[in-house]
């Protein structure tokens, strides 16, 4: 058994089983029409356009958010005619699902 402890070891170190979690750096998502989408959702008089409650932008949370990592689809948004739940829900998703 004495001779094993070593293997052991080694198959833990090998699994990352010792030192700290570095997680993931996110990627930012490509799509940088923030500004356009916010105007947008505005101009139909959508609440998504205005200011969060603590007065960050939406222009600053949508590229804040993208540059996350984490895919809002503004150019999806610039497509709406409307703030119907039923029409916005199409810009939400999976991004392979949803582009065609």
């Amino acid at each position: 058994m004495k001779r094993l402890l070593p293997l052991i070891f080694l198959g833990l170190l090998g699994c990352g089983g010792f030192g700290p979690y570095i997680p993931p750096t996110p990627i930012p998502a490509k799509d940088d029409n923030c500004p356009a989408a916010c105007k947008h959702l505005r101009d139909l008089g959508c609440p998504e356009g205005a200011p969060l409650p603590d007065g960050t932008t939406c222009e600053k949370f949508c590229l804040d958010t993208q540059a996350a990592g984490h895919a809002l689809r503004p150019s999806c948004i610039l497509t709406l005619l409307s703030c119907n739940p039923e029409e916005m829900e199409r810009c939400q998703g999976p991004r392979e699902v949803l582009d065609d």
